[in-house]
């Protein structure tokens, strides 16, 4: 099972496993995150704040999601996020995004997707119904009226490469392949040495294939990083070295 950290980050995150609601972790100077939560499957919400701006990554997988996440930066006296940028296109990392503050910023490849997706939301209203009937985490996820609504992202990254001067501390938007989705992102934090990188090391979505290539090229991407830890999108942060012995590589 992934989740091989040291004792004191186990701490932070110990009552994940147990589904408890989770409140914002501050895990480095520069850098804060909202926990994933297992029964409504949603994945954990980067927040990395300088001294001019704050940077969120992903979206989230609704306003609800989004909502909880804002709620938790006033209660800890942190601004909301000025731009947000998306890991990938799946829902649970991006549904949420016509709630978010500020600006967004996806691959174009991500943007397509979701333009794909919003064209068949807009255009079928079996299709609706039926993703939120797919699972039991996304039925409680938008139990209560909450809306499904899908945008593209405000602006797109070309290259993928990018750094972002939040005010003595910079977010480098770096691109990679990945046997998940092939428009991964991962967000490093230099100055923190943290490292995002959503659902990259997972197998391909529905099927959960692996791609070993894929796998390895990703694993020999985040051996050239200088990172200390690693956050996993949906269970938990890891020292780099023993991220890489969960890959086996």
């Amino acid at each position: 099972m992934w989740g091989k950290t040291d004792s004191n980050i186990s701490e932070t995150f110990k009552r994940d496993k147990t589904g408890m609601k989770q409140r914002l972790k501050k895990i480095s100077e520069h850098v804060w995150i909202l926990p994933f939560d297992s029964p409504k499957d949603r994945p954990n919400l980067g927040y990395i704040k300088g001294e001019t701006s704050a940077l969120a990554v992903d979206a989230g997988h609704s306003s609800s999601h989004v909502e909880d996440f804002y709620k938790e930066l006033e209660a800890n006296g942190l601004p909301l996020p000025d731009m947000t940028v998306i890991t990938h296109w799946h829902w649970d990392h991006t549904f949420g995004m016509h709630a978010v503050h500020g600006h967004t910023l996806a691959l174009p490849e991500t943007n397509r997707k979701l333009e794909e997706l919003r064209k068949e939301l807009l255009s079928d209203p079996g299709w609706g119904r039926h993703f939120l009937k797919s699972d039991p985490s996304v039925m409680r996820k938008y139990a209560g009226g909450v809306p499904l609504v899908i945008v593209p992202a405000d602006e797109e990254l070309p290259g993928g490469d990018r750094d972002i001067d939040l005010g003595g501390v910079t977010a480098r938007i770096l691109r990679t392949e990945s046997p998940h989705t092939e428009d991964a992102l991962l967000v490093l934090v230099p100055d923190d040495r943290v490292l995002f990188i959503g659902d990259a090391q997972q197998g391909e979505f529905p099927s959960w294939r692996m791609d070993y290539d894929k796998l390895y090229a990703l694993g020999r991407k985040i051996r050239e990083i200088d990172t200390e830890l690693v956050v996993d999108g949906h269970w938990t942060v890891y020292r780099k070295r023993d991220f890489l012995d969960e890959l086996g590589i």
